[in-house]
């Protein structure tokens, strides 16, 4: 039964003269027109407190299971104590959790460490059910005697492998004297999750074997902070973007160093006793079209007062381009990857933008070789219509042609030293204003930029530029958001705020596909029903199997973390896990300097410098019919396979198709006047989300025949052509009227034998 109790919604006020008394009338958003908003609050036993998770939520994958991985590591906060304003007129900025010259990952400080990191849960929508569960356990630095190697999450980077683990390649190093990169990686585990008993688990301590459902997957070369990890056809992940850190072996880093190698892990090759051997690295820094051979600055110049930190190796790589942090890449139906350029490079801000690139600049990557010797080239693409922005979000469209791909990139922050609220003149370079004055972060935009694919075009494609497409007013620009594909080919735009830190914006936008002729011609756009948290950076946004969709997240600033001293365990839920201490966390800092780690006056938020509480959203889609639901019954071959097709997994079923395979499903709970050829069936791949983007989202339309009333036969598509990486995806039964089925969890792997 579903328990996710119900919010009180948003709500319009109207106000009605009855006989000279004027009387207040509450009106509910209808929620068959403009969705409804749950607020979050798990059954006891686990580890929030009532509607308090007790944690930031940076990082958000779906599990093959249904359930949602939530992660943040460090989680971006200041270490106590530090200065604040007004007991300090001019308050030193903090330095992090992590500074190098602490020499904080000594083996002897390993218990302080896990403390600072130990940020990760996991949600079951189905039981509606909140469990912290371990962080990845360092493992020994074999380069530096007497240390671990960092494994905070962090600003890590996640996607899925094939079999449905996720892999996650590096996060953060240090904050201090720079933000950097890790270079480790780490598998989770999602089938040793289901047998874990979590209400039992101290999530405090560091776990033993059989509580710990992380594997250690190796060592990348270099350091990443802020990576992306794009899915291939032959079930390798290639990995891009970040930070570099202080790393053995190479020059010491200088400030915002960015990696300049392409990583690629082949689960195929793993081996826990040998885990480097999945790995095989390229450098592109001297690739002929590269970012990083494409001169851009030939002028560039240190922002003053960066000097000391940006030596002569910096100075010269900042002349020309690079990936960004963060990068949305995307693997196109021609096989190459495509780098739209969106991304961060606010994680570069100073006050004269000098570190950030000004370009229009895009490429294409062609990845040869094989699986032991990889090779990549590069091209250019076509420009984008004014300079690469940061953190727009982009989705593949599923309502344009599948045989070439369309690129949508919605709002976003054209490049900014930031904004402070009220607004001042900043006198010099790098002078913070004196007093409370909030820095907001860049203003986000209102556009919609479009690339479109095509083997006709001179670089394989082109850009197009809409200024208004979120709306007409400024408190419609918006910086952070997501936008989720909907089973129903909808798009759901939501979250994020006019600046990172400032000004969240409340409403959804609905884009609806519109058609004459049967053709694609664009979104009707309908604004829903309001959120109740604000949602600024580091929110999440992912779709689950039941078709809502599931929120959480966000920072307006820096929260302070201060170490626990209790030697005995805290309070105890009735029965179940430790509750978190919240009073290790200081929520009540804003900034007012955007310095190496923010200066901040107490007392003046008018949101949390972290959002623990999570939202799920119901899109109008699951109001139709009230409760009725179709559903898919059973999905098996309509012709024989020579591979397992479906298994039992945590009592769940589970299911494997591969290419050119015909299979049958039946369906239940069709609507009175509404045949099964009118529905749709389709298949998105397993959402993983983090910074306004949900990397590696995907749809794909199955065409199906009618073989008998409740009963439909596709014939899954070739891999290779219908450009779907091995993995699993969800796969939903839209009715004629527009409402889908709860998903069925389907691994979509040529290679594989059983789910």
């Amino acid at each position: 039964m579903h328990t996710v109790r119900s919010l009180t919604f948003r709500t319009l006020n109207l106000i009605v003269m009855l006989a000279g008394t004027i009387l207040a009338q509450t009106v509910t958003p209808d929620p068959k027109i403009y969705g409804r908003w749950e607020t979050v609050i798990p059954e006891k036993g686990g580890a929030a407190i009532e509607r308090v998770l007790g944690m930031q939520t940076v990082h958000t994958v779906l599990l093959p299971s249904g359930k949602v991985l939530l992660a943040s590591g460090s989680s971006w906060r200041n270490l106590a104590p530090i200065q604040f304003y007004p007991v300090y007129p001019n308050p030193h900025p903090g330095k992090g959790v992590f500074n190098m010259y602490e020499d904080p990952f000594a083996k002897n400080k390993l218990e302080t460490y896990y403390q600072l990191v130990n940020n990760v849960g996991i949600y079951d929508p189905a039981r509606n059910t909140f469990y912290r569960i371990p962080h990845p356990v360092p493992v020994d630095d074999t380069s530096n005697p007497g240390h671990f190697a960092p494994s905070d999450l962090f600003c890590t980077g996640h996607m899925h492998l094939p079999d449905g683990n996720i892999l996650f390649a590096g996060g953060t190093q240090y904050y201090y004297p720079y933000r950097t990169g890790n270079r480790s990686t780490y598998i989770f585990d999602w089938r040793k999750e289901l047998t874990i008993n979590w209400q039992d688990f101290d999530w405090r301590k560091i776990p033993a074997a059989a509580t710990d459902p992380w594997i250690f997957s190796g060592f990348m070369p270099r350091g990443r902070w802020y990576a992306t990890l794009v899915p291939l056809l032959d079930g390798r992940l290639s990995v891009f973007g970040g930070f570099v850190g202080f790393d053995k072996g190479y020059p010491p880093m200088y400030m915002f160093e960015m990696n300049s190698t392409v990583d690629f892990f082949d689960p195929k090759a793993f081996n826990r006793t040998n885990p480097q051997a999945a790995w095989r690295s390229v450098s592109v820094k001297s690739q002929p079209n590269s970012p990083y051979s494409t001169l851009i600055n030939s002028n560039f110049k240190p922002t003053p007062g960066t000097e000391s930190n940006c030596p002569e190796r910096c100075r010269q790589d900042n002349k020309f381009d690079a990936f960004k942090l963060y990068p949305e890449n995307y693997l196109m139906r021609d096989g190459r990857i495509y780098l739209t350029r969106e991304g961060d490079w606010v994680s570069l801000r100073t006050c004269d933008t000098a570190y950030m690139r000004k370009t229009k600049n895009t490429y294409w990557v062609t990845i040869g070789g094989d699986r032991q010797n990889p090779t990549i080239s590069f091209s250019r693409g076509p420009e984008r219509p004014e300079e690469i922005s940061s953190y727009g979000t982009t989705f593949l469209d599923p309502n344009t042609d599948p045989n070439t791909g369309t690129i949508r990139l919605l709002g976003g922050q054209p490049t900014s030293p930031g904004t402070y609220l009220p607004m001042n003149v900043l006198a010099t370079c790098n002078q913070v204003p004196g007093g409370p004055t909030h820095f907001a972060g860049g203003r986000g935009s209102r556009k919609l930029e479009t690339f479109s694919a095509s083997a006709s075009e001179p670089l394989g494609g082109r850009w197009t530029l809409e200024n208004n497409f979120l709306g007409n007013a400024p408190q419609d620009d918006r910086t952070m958001q997501y936008a989720i594909i909907l089973p129903t080919r909808q798009i759901l735009v939501v979250n994020g705020g006019n600046y990172d830190f400032y000004g969240p914006v409340d409403y959804p936008i609905l884009l609806t596909p519109t058609y004459a002729g049967g053709k694609f011609t664009g979104y009707r756009q309908t604004r829903m029903s309001e959120d109740v948290e604000p949602r600024l950076y580091h929110n999440n946004a992912i779709l689950l199997p039941d078709g809502r969709v599931w929120i959480s997240g966000g920072n307006s600033t820096r929260a302070t973390v201060r170490l626990s001293q209790n030697a005995t365990p805290q309070d105890m839920a009735s029965t179940g896990q430790p509750l978190p201490d919240l009073s290790l966390i200081d929520l009540d800092m804003y900034f007012f300097g955007d310095g190496p780690m923010a200066k901040g006056e107490k007392g003046m938020l008018t949101t949390p410098t972290e959002d623990w509480v999570a939202e799920i959203y119901s899109p109008p889609y699951l109001f139709i019919d009230n409760d009725r639901r179709a559903g898919i019954a059973a999905l098996f071959p309509a012709q024989p396979v020579q591979y397992q097709y479906q298994k039992e997994i945590g009592g769940k079923t589970y299911y494997l198709i591969h290419s050119g395979d015909s299979f049958q499903v039946n369906l239940n709970g069709l609507p009175s006047g509404c045949s099964n050829d009118n529905g749709s069936l389709v298949l998105i791949k397993l959402p993983s989300a983090t910074h306004g983007w949900q990397n590696g989202q995907q749809f794909f339309s199955l065409p199906f025949r009618v073989k008998a009333p409740g009963a439909i036969v596709f014939k899954t598509p070739d891999a290779k052509s219908a450009n779907l990486p091995p993995a699993f995806y969800m796969m939903f039964y839209v009715d004629c009227h527009g409402k889908p089925s709860v998903a069925r969890m389907v691994r979509f792997d040529d290679t594989a034998t059983e789910p």
